[in-house]
Order: structure tokens, then sequence, then C-alpha cells
């Protein structure tokens, strides 16, 4: 099935859409981080992330989704007190989980991915959509994290108004290192960032409904994180991510999918590419048509 793609900045300024296509077609991802990171430190003096207003029943709500990534059933999400949403194991072994791996009850999808990015396509094609202004989060297995760490991340997030929010970092966590602005802050509660990083992203129905298109057949998720999500907001007016510093996490396993090929044919850096090819398409500019048909090709 053809992947109908929204379109996206076509109505704004020149430079704005300029300055996109600029970060998007980077020569490499990281390229213009710094730049996008500024961006949002100079988006704060106007709209302060810690600007907050009470909300009813602040937490998460019956119909805000987790997704708590698992293999047969282990996964590193603590449990010390129950979550008023619905929360879903996925196995992503297809196997299914193992026996009295589920003391909680939770509903199980087990089907075979390959990577982060095939899990959220994955689990957004079976699960209904969260409500407007509800939201839905993807906790990688190899996260560490508590269950009262989601609560109160997701009561944060609409005390604040985000449209995207994950837990800090850790200083013990490899991106720490490589992404030093989601690095926990001591005595913060938040702080805002340009980028919500694919392994524990909470995000807002409005920029799902937006984002999700272009992670169509992508099964590392890469560049849906870095660009499509932050393009998505800004197109929405809703460029309002935070890392929320009183629940951080912990990543208790390396890295490993930068290298690998997946059953497209593409590695992770081919599908960041097509990612950014189909961003552009999406504001309208010219690109690679060639490079962009054969990347396309490559899913079908």
């Amino acid at each position: 099935m053809k992947n109908v793609l929204p379109e996206l900045l076509r109505d704004r300024p020149e430079a704005e859409r300029q300055r996109w296509a600029r970060w998007v077609l980077g020569s490499h991802s990281d390229q213009f981080l710094p730049e996008m990171h500024a961006a949002v430190e100079e988006l704060n003096k106007s709209d302060p992330i810690t600007a907050g207003s009470p909300v009813l029943n602040p937490g998460s709500a019956a119909k805000d989704v987790v997704v708590i990534a698992c293999q047969r059933g282990k996964h590193c999400v603590v449990m010390d007190q129950p979550l008023p949403c619905r929360v879903v194991l996925f196995d992503w072994t297809g196997e299914g989980i193992e026996e009295g791996s589920n003391p909680y009850g939770f509903e199980i999808i087990s089907v075979a991915t390959e990577c982060k990015g095939h899990l959220m396509e994955e689990a957004w094609r079976q699960l209904p959509a969260p409500p407007p202004g509800h939201y839905m989060g993807f906790i990688d297995d190899d996260v560490l994290l508590r269950s009262s760490d989601i609560q109160t991340l997701l009561a944060t997030a609409r005390i604040y108004n985000l449209s995207a929010a994950q837990p800090a970092v850790t200083f013990s966590s490899s991106l720490c290192q490589e992404y030093g602005w989601l690095r926990q802050r001591v005595g913060c509660c938040l702080h805002r960032v340009p980028i919500i990083e694919i392994m524990a992203p909470f995000l807002r129905r409005d920029l799902l409904d937006l984002s999700m298109p272009f992670l169509q057949g992508i099964r590392s998720g890469y560049g849906l994180d870095r660009f499509a999500i932050p393009l998505c907001a800004s197109h929405l007016n809703i460029w309002r991510f935070a890392a929320i510093d009183c629940t951080p996490l912990t990543h208790v396993r390396a890295f490993s999918s930068l290298e690998k090929r997946f059953s497209n044919g593409l590695l992770s850096k081919e599908e960041e590419m097509l990612v950014r090819q189909r961003l552009m398409k999406a504001m309208g500019f010219s690109m690679n048509q060639a490079l962009h048909a054969d990347l396309e090709e490559s899913l079908t």
C-alpha cells in the first residue's frame, strides 16, 4: 500500500522552511542537533518549559497507552505501583511470553519485530490510538524505570503541556555522553530538549497522528526521533519537548542496531535517509528522486 505523507510547513515563511530543510538534509544526522538545541533554547525565552498549570487528576489517564517492549516477558520496568492506564507488554520475539512473566495481567502482543521502529509501527497498527490529549509511550526492554516514574512523567507532561516527553538519562547511560542535553539535571523537574530519543518516548496523540506515517516500513526507527517528530511538532506549533529530570531512566544494554541490515535490505542509516527524503518531500522541496525511489522500492 502506498504511503500517503502529510504536507508540512508549506505555508510558513521561507526562512523557516529553509532552516528545517538544512537541518533535515545535513551531511550527517547529528550535524545540526546543536543548532536545533539552540533553537529550542530561544523558544524557551518566550514560552518557558517550566511554566505549567494545575490540571485535574495529574498522572496517567485511563486511556493513555504504555507499551513495554519485552523479550518473552523480560523487561526492566519495575512495577512499584499500579498504573491506571492501559499497559501492553510487546514481546518482540513473536514466541509468546514465558509462564509467570505477566503477574499483573497486562495485555500482550507477541509479534516478531526487528527493531524499535518496527515495534512502534506494529503497536500503532494493532492498538486503538489514545483519544486526543492523551499519550502513548514506547519503552525499550533495556530501560530501567519504575512505574511510579511513568505516573509522574505523564503528570508532568500534562501540567507543563508537553507534546512529547521522555525520562532524563542517568550519568551511567551511554546516551548521557552522546546527547548531553538529555542528561539528568539534579534538582530540576524538567528541562527543554530539541528531540525525544526513541528508547522511551511518550508522545501526545496529535503528534503521533502527524509523525507516524513517516515511520512506515522503517525497521530501526532511525530518523523518526531526530527529524520527523520535531518537524511535525514545529508544523503543529507544539515543539514543546522535555526530558523529565525527576523520573530518570538507566539504559542497561549497549546500543547495537547501527550496523544491522534489516529484512528490507537497508541499514539503519539508509532507513534514516529515507525518512529524511520523505520529510523533504512533505515540505515540498526538491530531493534526489532516484535515491528516494530506490529506498522506497526496498520496502516493497
